[in-house]
């Protein structure tokens, strides 16, 4: 969707689109099948992958499939329906039993992966929005506390199982299983609530990978992480797996949150299946507690660059709040003055650099307060907020649009030639003239004055604030003609 530079987007025409027609009830039916069938298909995938991590006569080194299914559940709560259940289960069951499972080992598997999901799905109910998607700096604290009680649940559920396939006992066994479940549930719960709908995947991912490819600098923190983990291939010991912690940090000041998260999901993996099969020597393959102490070391460890990367995105939120509080008008949103002035006289100095025209249109709304006083102040505020509404869908791209006190608004096309112009002022004339209706039903009918400087291509370096002086100088020459027109000034000469 287009957009202005002030930050405001272009609106479309709200009467070219058509009412929507509700869905019929076979096609509400067939689109909750194949959405159950899509949970099902994603279960069955990822369970295949956590098996192939499996070595022989234990549990998986990594088992994904839980922390995705919770990760969906969370992000999108319709989903959770007894359908949607069904299908996690029969995908579970059927990955288990297509790669040799038996029967009633893979019932209480299934049973105890659901048992966490479960459990995690109700921790999750009592979020806020903004945790869900990491906005707050103590939100991935609250998500380490949801995957620690579903890793629990899960391991509650499942340390008879964890008996019989390793040969541990009891707490063992819970804490095997635990262990396991919390690094997952850590390294891709935040994954899943971050990741962009499909969508806006390729826009959100545009930005960051051009910058990424162009920007050297930008390509360090990640050239770091890779560093340090091959440093922790070749040096081996209990500590390799703090030696990314620092790049980890670095990346968290520089990218964007989600990549933050997959770059530590990513290595939370790598971790935990080379250990399994032996590409990273911590010394610990014999050692069952040493191993749970590792996992929930890892799972710790991914904790802290999510939690600097949630605080780092908050603080980046509320200062693009307080620049915009800075720059926009606070009733109309449109640029306040000062930032009108800043903006527009960079942006007529670009042009002029280019070869283009520059035109001002300084614009008033008539009798506004006449509109005040038989209204109310509240009735001016609807008005002047629906104008800037509709002037913003007339604008191009790069004009600017700014408030200048009370009634009166200015209008910057930076490389705008005359015509350009003038169908600007007609547009603005006729829309203008449409009534305006406030929320009690009643309509307005306005009208509004334009003045209008244009600065011809190539001529001398003429200050933007000389161009306004032009343009307010037309406007008043509109009004004293009548109003509801457009008048131009006589001559913008150059200096």
């Amino acid at each position: 969707m287009a957009g202005t530079q002030d930050g405001r987007p272009r609106e479309g025409n709200p009467q070219d689109s058509a009412p929507a027609v509700p869905p019929s009830r076979f096609s509400r039916v067939f689109h909750a099948f194949a959405t159950a069938a899509g949970i099902g298909l994603m279960v069955l995938a990822a369970s295949w992958l956590g098996i192939l991590s499996r070595p022989e006569h234990q549990l998986a080194s990594f088992w994904p499939t839980n922390a995705l299914l919770l990760g969906v559940f969370a992000r999108r709560p319709s989903l959770a329906t007894p359908l949607g259940w069904l299908a996690a289960a029969a995908g579970y069951l059927g990955a288990d039993l297509l790669t040799g499972g038996s029967l009633s080992a893979t019932l209480r598997l299934t049973g105890a992966n659901l048992a966490g999901v479960a459990v995690g799905c109700l921790l999750f109910h009592r979020f806020r929005r903004e945790d869900l998607g990491l906005q707050r700096a103590q939100s991935m604290l609250r998500v380490l506390m949801v995957c620690a009680g579903a890793a629990l649940a899960a391991a509650v559920s499942g340390c008879l199982i964890a008996r019989s396939v390793i040969g541990a006992d009891l707490l063992q066994a819970i804490g095997i299983w635990f262990s396991a479940e919390l690094v997952s549930y850590v390294a891709l719960v935040p994954v899943v609530l971050l990741l962009a709908s499909p969508r806006s995947l390729g826009q959100a991912w545009r930005g960051p990978l051009a910058r990424f490819l162009h920007e050297p600098g930008h390509r360090l923190p990640a050239l770091s992480l890779l560093a340090t983990v091959l440093l922790g291939v070749a040096v081996g010991g209990p500590g390799a797996i703090a030696f990314p912690v620092p790049a980890l940090l670095w990346c968290a000041l520089s990218y964007r949150l989600f990549t933050t998260a997959s770059a530590t999901a990513l290595l939370c993996v790598w971790t935990l299946v080379g250990i399994a099969n032996g590409w990273i020597d911590l010394h610990v393959q014999d050692d069952m507690a040493a191993i749970v102490s590792m996992r929930i070391g890892m799972a710790l460890v991914a904790v802290a660059p999510l939690t600097v990367a949630g605080a780092h995105a908050a603080r980046n939120r509320l200062l693009d709040a307080l620049n915009h509080a800075a720059n926009h008008d606070a009733l109309t949103q449109t640029l306040s003055r000062g930032a009108f002035e800043r903006r527009g006289q960079a942006a007529v100095e670009r042009a002029r650099a280019q070869g283009g025209a520059v035109a001002v249109l300084m614009v008033d709304l008539d009798h506004f307060k006449a509109i005040n006083d038989r209204h109310g102040h509240a009735a001016g505020d609807a008005v002047l907020v629906a104008f800037a509404e509709r002037a913003h869908r007339l604008l191009r791209e790069g004009d600017l649009l700014g408030r200048f006190g009370g009634e009166e608004f200015a209008i910057l096309m930076p490389g705008a030639g005359e015509r350009d112009a003038l169908r600007l002022a007609d547009q603005l004339l006729r829309v203008s003239a449409q009534p305006f209706e406030l929320d009690d039903g009643r309509r307005l009918d306005i009208t509004i004055s334009i003045g209008l400087a244009m600065q011809p291509p190539l001529a001398a370096g003429e200050p933007l604030e000389q161009l306004l002086k032009h343009a307010d100088h037309a406007l008043y020459q509109a009004k004293f003609n009548g109003r509801n027109r457009m008048e131009r000034a006589v001559s913008s000469p150059a200096r």
